[in-house]
């Protein structure tokens, strides 16, 4: 229990710089492994469990409820990786899995925000947790994105269909797309569902980064 509570608070001292790296891992370093069946066998369970446990740390609060909403996502969120490994070619698994990530980060996404809100003062720690939430809307989009293509296919045009592990790199792809509003138009929405989506979280990245901004500004001027 002690050991338990002394890594909590390591994680806790540092979580912001460990569920970045944690990010960066799960959205980037597909570059290093081109091959889509190592990437999805080995690659992406590993760091789907070292963004649970990264997850895990963002928490300190000491709410019974908060903790126990934790524990239940948090053993899933770890437990999800291993049980892909038996059941990636489901698709009821694939929908279960795709639900839960949606659901999951975007529980993580509100608590990161809560805290970098609560802040009293700007410190690097809050510019990383900042960019962390950022990244976070983009797997809450990734993960929408493809629950509509599993579920309506053909719903996005430009995409490789019936191949999940193609389609779940191509959705992280746009999801960054459709934050930054760049619109290349290698990608895009054909279906009434997917173009509504598609536009919310299109304004919903263009709002993160005028909110968060005026934030941190608003929290550095008054330390000054």
């Amino acid at each position: 229990m002690k050991n338990s509570n002394a890594i909590h608070r390591h994680l806790g001292a540092y979580r912001y710089e460990f569920l970045l790296v944690a990010l960066l891992l799960l959205l980037f370093d597909k570059i290093f492994f081109p091959d889509n069946e190592i990437f999805l066998k080995f690659v992406w369970p590993f760091n789907m469990i070292i963004i649970s446990f990264a997850c895990f740390g963002i928490f300190y609060e000491h709410n019974r409820k908060l903790k126990a909403v934790r524990n239940v996502l948090g053993t899933v969120s770890i437990l999800m990786p291993f049980a892909f490994m038996l059941f990636s070619s489901k698709f009821w698994f694939i929908q279960t899995l795709t639900i839960f990530f949606i659901i999951y980060y975007a529980f993580i996404f509100g608590v990161v925000m809560y805290q970098i809100i609560q802040s009293r003062e700007v410190r690097v720690n809050v510019i990383i947790g900042s960019f962390c939430g950022y990244m976070l809307l983009s797997l809450i989009a990734l993960f929408s994105y493809l629950f509509i293509e599993l579920n309506f296919s053909q719903s996005f045009h430009g995409i490789t269909y019936g191949n999940v592990a193609i389609i779940y790199n191509e959705m992280s792809y746009f999801s960054f797309i459709t934050l930054t509003s760049i619109g290349f138009g290698d990608i895009y929405p054909i279906s009434d569902m997917a173009r509504l989506v598609t536009a919310f979280f299109g304004m919903a990245g263009q709002f993160y980064m005028a909110a968060v901004v005026g934030i941190i500004i608003s929290k550095f001027s008054s330390t000054q």
